[in-house]
């Protein structure tokens, strides 16, 4: 038992720098003083020198005293005791929670809790102080509003979460999903780890005799949740269900087998997060019965969305509108039970793809109104998947270098694979995509592997990440059958660009001089640009302000004709766009007093460049729509604009901002604020 108290007893980093700072002192220091050095309140402080003593005494030191009106003092022989337990490294591992770990360590422990839950125990579990705690409820609040739920207070008992059941049980593992980490460290103490342990064992049993593999960290979550099942007034309903259906499946067996004390609606609902949160390689049959029009209509929506915050068209777009059905058809039903499944590469499409996902966040937002619920940054990785895959990619000449493709990780991982390797590799032929259980005699139809996984075969082969990284890239630009390939092709694009300018006697020696140069340097390695963002194309030139009244056709003329005498693009090129206006109406207005005026890249497009005018008196457009602010975009393809977009979806977002900005009256100040509103973001 004491060997369980000790483990809960630890130094967060913010602990450790108290202690620092009252070891380094030789003299009284006050907490008022500790609190002003660590800006937070003193009611904090006093919390971490309360977990301090119980560190010193877990070593046998005598707790720290505070002399009124003097403050806290270190002794020089305690002093020495302490500083031999930090500088041997028996201390133990710095951890402090962030705002977002304790926000959902309080919507968990309040949910998970059969009782209300104190306010004495939040500041327990998340080691700060009752203010701290008190400014994070106002944030739990928010995001059980989401869902439809209510933070509820009860005097002398604590604090519940009330509302649907099955939105409940949503926001909790989404949630506990996010913190898993954190239990596995042990960190969360309200949690009974040894009963959900034992749940997890069971579970992955489950998923033994079933021979299927869960997405990571899923059945974890799932086995937080079962305490929860069965609780007294947890009543559930499940829409569109057909009970004789899931009795047929396996899953319904074993839940009956091992979880069979639980109420046959609970025993349902488990079968639908076992038969739900399976790795997503294609939509599970359970899930297919959903009437095909609405979810086709709500795919072809989404998919508009995008392209129109994106200022994209895609033109493989039925492609595009089948993978994303597919993934909505299941999806759609796990939205309305309430099943949440994590995305183990979310943090690497973020990273790697920043721009294409926070475009396809917003374009979510279309989605959540459909749902009623928020959509996950996890699901919303998922479909930025399907977009950047599809993402058209300017072609290129081939060669005969032939590369198949095989990655474990679903549809939507696989194109955007291909997609990055097609562009990393111009010269080079995709010949599929498959899973390694299909790669048999691969010899036969290519020359190179590039997988996400380890496999045997004749052919080489190249083990990458599924969301391929900087080093991915390096090894695959480096390997023996595309190094030679890849200097080649660098060397005459290159020489392509200059031979217009040599004799043609001398094309051979500057080739040989270009290949030599080339020869190592790889300025391409990372495989994507770090595209500009909106203030790299923003200046004195490119930004007016517009006092007096004028019909939107001059509007859009005055916004884009800086771009036009800069040669970024040809006149036609606004003109195309006021034709657009004229058949189309004003569907560029993405705000009520913000446009974004843009067009196709071969109807004008030289560069990719932006402009911005600001119009002191409202654009009257057709059925009275006005605007105040015009963007005038020229993208040259689909993707290398998408970072200007995320800049302008920055500025928007805030109706503030658009109010601050149509009050600017000179050029430089619009651009300073600018400045303000992106670079500190």
């Amino acid at each position: 038992m004491e060997e369980v108290e000790m483990s809960l007893i630890y130094m967060n980093a913010r602990c450790r720098e108290i202690l620092n700072i009252l070891l380094s002192s030789d003299s009284y220091i006050t907490l008022a003083q500790i609190a002003e050095i660590m800006k937070v309140s003193k009611r904090s402080i006093y919390y971490d020198m309360c977990r301090i003593n119980e560190w010193l005494n877990s070593y046998g030191i005598p707790e720290l005293e505070t002399v009124r009106k003097k403050g806290i003092f270190i002794n020089v022989d305690t002093k020495e005791r302490i500083n031999v337990i930090v500088e041997g490294g028996e201390a133990e591992e710095n951890y402090v929670f962030s705002p977002m770990e304790r926000i959902g360590i309080i919507i968990c422990s309040t949910i998970y809790s059969p009782e209300p839950v104190y306010i004495d125990q939040l500041t327990d579990y998340c080691m700060v102080s009752r203010n701290t705690v008190f400014n994070d409820l106002r944030v739990v609040m928010n995001q059980l509003q989401d869902y439809g739920l209510k933070l509820e207070y009860e005097s002398k008992k604590g604090y519940t979460v009330q509302g649907d059941t099955l939105k409940l049980r949503a926001i909790y593992l989404r949630n506990f999903y996010q913190l898993k980490q954190l239990f596995q460290s042990g960190l969360l103490k309200f949690f009974n780890q040894e009963q959900i342990l034992d749940n997890l064992s069971i579970l992955k049993e489950i998923e033994t005799a079933l021979h299927t593999k869960y997405v990571d960290g899923v059945l974890l979550s799932i086995a937080a949740l079962l305490p929860l099942l069965g609780r007294k007034g947890a009543n559930i309903y499940l829409p569109d269900f057909r009970q004789n259906k899931i009795e047929k499946t396996r899953e319904w067996g074993l839940v009956e087998r091992y979880f069979g004390n639980l109420e046959t609606i609970e025993k349902s609902y488990l079968c639908l997060h076992l038969l739900g949160a399976r790795t997503i390689t294609a939509p599970y049959d359970f899930f297919e019965e959903r009437p095909n029009q609405s979810v086709y209509e709500l795919t072809k929506a989404l998919v508009t969305e995008f392209e129109k915050i994106a200022c994209v068209i895609f033109e493989n777009r039925e492609e595009l509108e089948r993978a994303l059905f597919m993934h909505l058809n299941s999806s759609l039903y796990r939205f309305e039970y309430g099943i949440q499944i994590g995305n183990s590469l979310l943090d690497d499409v973020i990273k790697e793809y920043p721009n294409i996902f926070e475009l396809t966040k917003l374009a979510c937002r279309y989605l959540e109104q459909m749902v009623g619920l928020p959509i996950s940054d996890d699901e919303v990785a998922y479909l930025a998947l399907h977009f950047g895959a599809h993402l058209q990619i300017p072609q290129k000449e081939k060669d005969t270098l032939r590369i198949l493709l095989i990655c474990v990780h679903g549809i939507s991982t696989g194109n955007m694979l291909k997609r990055e390797i097609q562009r990393l590799l111009p010269y080079g032929e995709i010949v599929g995509v498959m899973a390694a259980t299909d790669s048999v005699n691969v010899q036969k139809i290519c020359d190179l592997v590039i997988s996400t996984v380890k496999i045997n075969c004749i052919v080489p082969a190249i083990v990458v990440h599924p969301i391929l990284t900087d080093m991915d890239r390096k090894l695959i630009l480096n390997h023996q059958l595309i190094s030679g390939k890849q200097k080649i092709h660098e060397s005459n694009a290159v020489f392509n660009i200059v031979k217009k300018y040599i004799k043609k006697e001398d094309y051979e020696e500057v080739k040989a001089d270009l290949e030599a140069y080339l020869e190592g340097f790889m300025k391409k390695l990372s495989g994507k640009s770090d595209k500009e963002g909106l203030l790299a194309f923003l200046n004195h030139q490119t930004v007016r302000i517009v006092d007096k009244q004028v019909t939107w056709q001059e509007a859009i003329r005055l916004a884009g004709g800086c771009l036009v005498e800069s040669g970024d693009i040809e006149k036609c090129f606004l003109e195309n766009i006021i034709s657009h206006i004229y058949y189309y109406g004003p569907y560029m207005a993405i705000t009520d007093d913000v446009m974004l005026a843009h067009t196709k890249p071969e109807e004008g497009v030289n560069h990719l460049a932006v402009s911005m005018a600001i119009f002191k008196e409202p654009v009257v457009f057709s059925g009275s729509r006005t605007v105040r602010i015009i963007f005038v975009l020229a993208a040259e393809d689909q993707e290398g604009h998408l970072k200007v977009l995320k800049d302008i979806m920055r500025i928007i977002e805030v109706f503030s901002h658009v109010e601050e900005l149509e009050k600017k009256e000179t050029v430089e100040d619009a651009l300073d604020y600018l400045r303000k509103i992106i670079d500190t973001r």
